[in-house]
């Protein structure tokens, strides 16, 4: 009987075949505008069109026998799709670019001209002025006795509510504390009108009709002006105020001092009291510039005081007035003298370490603030043209990139321009602005 074997035909395993990866899409590189060639007003343009340039494959990945292939090449076409899923569903443009700055030299041979804010024209130099009041001493040995007869003296704050106009007040104007008591002021001077309800004002130093030590007053809330008794509404809305002390008044004997003993102390508190002065000019408002070599400073002697174990305290107070510029105008003016493409331009302005200024022509303290003065400036300043980001924006929305270009040389605050649009296959910008980034990078400083 024939046996019957059956046997287990085992066919040869296929190997999986590795499937093709396509190449795994890239970021577009940035394009640029460049080279173009500058207008007569401008020191450099340089913006060059924008480049395509050719995708970079993935390495095709080596077939590998077993699942383990399949896997990695799963995972490489879901990296692959993800990134370009990621450029179709999050597209991003952006806009670099480096504004148009211009450097300054500047010497005594060109005078400018400053005009009190409320006066000033679109374009003058606009100014107003800080007024501050510093105050120091040192005590001195003294030698001897003297009699003295002195007037007490102090600073008040003169409003004018009544008028529009400024108010002259000649020398020796009558100022009435609540008490009776008489100071006057020792020159002329004109307050400033209002301003809508806003009363002007300005400081004055007073002194005490009489001697002695009675007139030296606290802080007084209202001093009135008899002179102007005789019209009643300018009495009123013409008055004073004190909000320090009157010092200085006495009559009788006190140690006395040598006169060089005296002028040598005076000259080093004076002298402390400068420093302070010319540091005004880092305190200036945000917004403003104030330059150290434009501030005014006077000085005044106040009566001394004894000091136990017989030595005398001199006293001495400076009055400084400080002309603050708005920086956006005065920038702006400044361009305009000295640039033939600022017109219709904002631009704001930066100086070198050696950058001073100084005044041409001298005006009383009194009058600072209420009529035009003349500076020079020395030393290099850079413009730099401000770029309107929105506007900018709003230019290239919805514009082919063809036309990047044309658009960049409509904005003469633009010295080079840089765009990048993703995905690679788009050609144009957005048609919504807001989804174009702008970033404006910072010019170097040249000095």
């Amino acid at each position: 009987m024939a046996r019957h074997y059956m046997q287990d035909i085992t066919p040869p395993e296929d190997e999986p075949v590795q499937p093709d990866i396509d190449s795994e899409p890239h970021m577009a590189p940035e394009r640029s505008i460049r080279n173009i060639k500058p207008t007569a007003a401008r020191v450099r343009m340089t913006r060059a069109a924008p480049e395509r340039i050719q995708r970079e494959a993935y390495p095709r990945p080596a077939r590998r026998g077993g699942r383990w292939g399949v896997w990695a090449a799963a995972i490489v076409s879901v990296i692959v799709l993800g990134g370009a899923g990621a450029l179709v569903m999050f597209p991003s443009t952006s806009v670099t670019v480096t504004p148009h700055v211009q450097v300054v030299p500047f010497d005594a041979s060109t005078s400018f001209t400053a005009v009190p804010e409320a006066t000033a024209a679109p374009g003058m130099i606009a100014y107003t002025v800080i007024t501050q009041v510093f105050e120091d001493s040192a005590v001195v040995a003294a030698s001897g006795v003297e009699h003295v007869d002195e007037k007490a003296t102090g600073q008040v704050t003169v409003y004018n509510s009544f008028s529009d106009k400024p108010v002259r007040l000649i020398k020796n104007t009558r100022f009435q504390a609540p008490n009776g008591l008489i100071f006057r002021i020792p020159a002329s001077v004109d307050v400033p009108g209002k301003k809508g309800t806003t009363p002007g004002t300005i400081q004055v130093t007073v002194f005490a009709d009489q001697t002695g030590e009675t007139y030296n007053l606290a802080a007084t809330d209202r001093f009135t002006l008899p002179g102007l008794k005789s019209t009643p509404d300018m009495y009123a809305g013409v008055y004073a105020k004190s909000i320090t002390a009157f010092t200085g008044g006495f009559s009788g004997d006190r140690p006395a001092v040598s006169a060089g003993t005296l002028d040598s102390s005076r000259s080093e508190v004076r002298g402390r009291l400068n420093e302070k002065a010319q540091q005004l000019a880092s305190t200036a408002p945000e917004g403003s510039l104030a330059f150290p070599g434009l501030i005014s400073t006077s000085f005044e002697t106040l009566p001394p005081t004894n000091e136990p174990g017989g030595g005398v305290r001199i006293h001495e107070r400076a009055t400084v007035v400080m002309p603050v510029f708005p920086a956006g105008p005065f920038s702006q003016a400044i361009a305009q003298a000295v640039s033939a493409n600022a017109e219709g331009q904002t631009i704001s302005i930066k100086f070198s370490d050696t950058f001073s200024a100084s005044a041409s022509s001298t005006l009383a303290q009194g009058e600072m603030g209420q009529k035009p003065f003349t500076f020079k400036l020395s030393g290099s300043g850079q413009l730099i043209w401000n770029v309107d980001p929105k506007a900018l924006a709003q230019a290239l929305a919805g514009r082919d990139e063809s036309a990047f270009q044309t658009l960049i040389q409509g904005f003469p605050a633009v010295e080079e321009a840089r765009a990048r649009i993703t995905p690679f296959w788009k050609h144009s910008f957005p048609s919504d602005p807001s989804k174009i980034s702008i970033s404006v990078e910072q010019p170097e400083q040249p000095f």
